[in-house]
């Protein structure tokens, strides 16, 4: 029989009669056919009764079951065939065998179990599924169960597993945020940092979109259009965001992105691992501002001192014309006019010098609480009656080695301040305590020094100022109100600067300000030159005066007022003019009158030279830089004669005559 095409070869058929099979050669044909195909089969097929006789099981089942060489009721079959729960605690209780319950008219399964069988070599976890088999007349129930091997599946799990512990670990251990999403953005993986950053745990976001709990809302879109972008295929290597956490506030996160794909090429997933730089940022900007501060500093030390000069200047010529002017004159008032303006210019210059640290200061030891104490009653007039004012002061003393003038003027500023930022009234909170300021706290706080400090705490319940107001605040001339002068913060920063302490504030629109001092507790300073003018008596006139001075209306108002008082100057306009004069000049030289700060060498060092040809000659320096410290950093030298500009008639001529009489 020949077949062609769509005809199946008479091969393939078994043969048959010219009348057609029989019955039973039917039978025997499908059930050798199936008993082929069973056997072929790699999982276990078996078929037993309720009495637990085998009925029928290929080779695959009677290799992971010994069922052939026993036979036992089902209910038996975890005590007799060695069947555990699959972590091997304890056998498998027998109703929860799937061939018990397919004797019970039950489709069971999967379920696994642990075959534990003593000598049977390694344990091997088995998948068992049992259905119930059609009642036949005159036949016992019966069931059909099979049997699948996962030993291996468990073992390639369990190395799953392990890895996905390990990653896990890591992931956790590293202190990166590691966030995974899917393509459509929801999170499916979300490490200890993430949780640590945000206050979420990580089962709170899995599966939510990230943009739903973890963006701001004004970067939603951002969110959206960064994972489209890389779904795309495009390329975000880096990119900066904020991150919202569970409190509300905002951490500035430096993402890294990269995507997983498939074995087709497919994106899958987005992987983003994040710095937060929230912290760094802070201390970048604090050493912005710090430098800002310093760079303000050195201009208004400049400014100050230059116009220390111009200042003298105006007062000493006003005061010789007020001096000629006869008792009655009507010039008289407009002189008097500009010396009041000029003195006003003096206070002016005081507190840029405050705010540059080159304010003339005089340490000693204080106990704070004292002086919060004496300036109550002052400040409570001073803020009026719709304001509260309240002391909450260290019930040891706080002492600190300072000023007690300049701290004065601090608590000043900052209640004038507070006061000023509460048109409606409130409350004014000034407090004192003893704090140690440790190594966390120098990470978060640019320039702050270890060790303990007292804290000067000024609160009050005003309107509060934005991030925009505050990072100015400390800025000279940088004020928010129609008629400030914008220098009473910037005095605070100085003055607190100056006693090496440090002033943080905080403050948040509508929540009011806090103004925070800390000021090294105690501590040992160089005691400063005293300064201050006496009331000696004028030398005799007739001394020779060498004066150094490179600012030249200055000199020349020196000159002018030592001619009229009788002495005899010698007018120099640097230091190598002096040097020449020192030397050519045959008569005595009573007295060096000279600037500290000049072009080719210091006050100190013309001294010097000066001193190296006349010994027995008395210094008086002038400047305009006040800061005792000055003395000590090389300009000058313990217990010489100083004169702080600007300065009046008076008071150069005390100081003359305090340097020649010392001499």
């Amino acid at each position: 029989m020949s077949g062609g095409a769509g005809e199946e070869s008479d091969e393939s058929m078994p043969r048959q009669s010219s009348s057609g099979p029989c019955a039973d050669e039917v039978l025997a044909f499908r059930v050798a056919a199936l008993d082929t195909v069973l056997e072929a089969l790699g999982d276990g097929v078996i078929v037993v009764d309720d009495k637990g006789s085998l009925l029928y099981g290929n080779r695959a089942a009677l290799q992971l079951l010994p069922i052939d060489k026993f036979a036992a009721p089902p209910e038996q079959w975890p005590a007799q065939y060695h069947l555990y729960l699959p972590d091997g605690s304890a056998l498998l209780p027998a109703e929860q065998l799937p061939v018990v319950k397919a004797l019970q008219g039950e489709t069971a399964g999967p379920t696994e179990v642990l075959l534990l069988a003593p000598g049977a070599g390694p344990r091997r976890w088995i998948s068992m599924v049992a259905c119930p088999l059609p009642e036949l007349k005159g036949w016992r129930r019966a069931a059909l169960a099979l049997l699948h091997d996962v030993t291996e599946v468990r073992s390639v799990e369990r190395a799953l597993r392990r890895q996905r512990d390990w990653l896990s670990a890591i992931m956790d251990t590293v202190g990166s945020l590691i966030v995974v999403l899917d393509r459509e953005g929801c999170i499916v993986s979300f490490n200890r940092a993430c949780e640590l950053a945000t206050g979420y745990r990580a089962e709170e976001v899995l599966g939510t979109p990230v943009w739903e709990r973890l963006a701001p809302p004004e970067e939603v879109e951002r969110f959206r259009a960064v994972l489209q972008r890389l779904r795309e295929g495009g390329q975000l290597s880096q990119h900066e965001g904020c991150l919202l956490t569970r409190n509300g506030q905002k951490r500035l996160i430096v993402w890294s992105n990269t995507v997983l794909r498939d074995a087709q090429g497919n994106i899958e997933y987005l992987v983003a691992t994040g710095i937060d730089v929230t912290e760094r940022r802070r201390l970048e900007e604090q050493l912005r501002q710090a430098q800002k501060m310093e760079a303000l500093g050195r201009l208004a030390g400049g400014i100050a001192h230059d116009f220390n000069n111009l200042i003298t200047v105006i007062y000493g010529y006003a005061q010789m014309l007020r001096d000629e002017l006869p008792a009655g004159s009507p010039w008289r008032a407009p002189v008097e006019e500009c010396l009041q303006a000029a003195s006003t210019a003096s206070e002016l210059a005081t507190h840029l010098l405050a705010f540059t640290r080159q304010q003339p200061s005089r340490p000693r030891q204080v106990d704070l609480n004292q002086v919060v104490t004496g300036m109550e009653r002052m400040l409570r007039r001073l803020i009026g009656e719709d304001i509260e004012l309240v002391t909450a002061l260290h019930p040891k003393p706080a002492l600190v080695r300072a000023d007690p003038v300049q701290l004065e003027q601090v608590i000043m500023n900052l209640v004038v301040n507070a006061r000023e930022a509460m048109p409606r009234g409130g409350r004014i909170v000034i407090e004192t305590a003893e704090v140690n300021l440790d190594e966390e706290y120098l990470k978060r706080h640019l320039g702050a020094r270890l060790g303990p400090h007292v804290l000067l705490a000024v609160s009050d319940t005003g309107t509060g100022m934005p991030p925009e107001v505050l990072r100015q605040a400390f800025d000279p001339f940088f004020t928010t109100k129609e008629k400030g002068t914008g220098l009473g913060l910037s005095t605070v920063y100085g003055i607190v600067q100056q006693h090496g302490g440090q002033v943080w504030a905080y403050s948040e629109p509508g929540y009011g300000t806090t103004f925070k001092v800390y000021l090294p507790a105690g501590g040992v300073e160089k005691e400063p030159v005293e300064v201050t003018a006496t009331e000696e008596a004028r030398a005799p006139e007739g001394r020779t005066i060498l004066v150094v001075e490179d600012e030249p209306h200055l000199r020349k108002l020196i000159g002018e007022i030592l001619v009229r008082e009788g002495y005899s100057p010698l007018v120099a306009e640097d230091p190598a003019h002096a040097l020449r004069i020192c030397r050519e000049y045959r008569g005595k030289i009573d007295l060096l009158l000279s600037d500290v700060v000049m072009p080719q060498m210091s006050g100190r060092e013309l001294a010097a030279r000066v001193r190296a040809e006349r010994p027995e000659i008395p210094v008086l320096f002038m400047s305009g830089y006040a800061d005792w410290n000055v003395v000590y950093n090389g300009l000058l030298e313990a217990g010489v004669t100083f004169l702080q500009k600007p300065f009046t008639k008076a008071s150069l001529l005390r100081k003359i005559g305090e340097a020649l009489k010392k001499n």
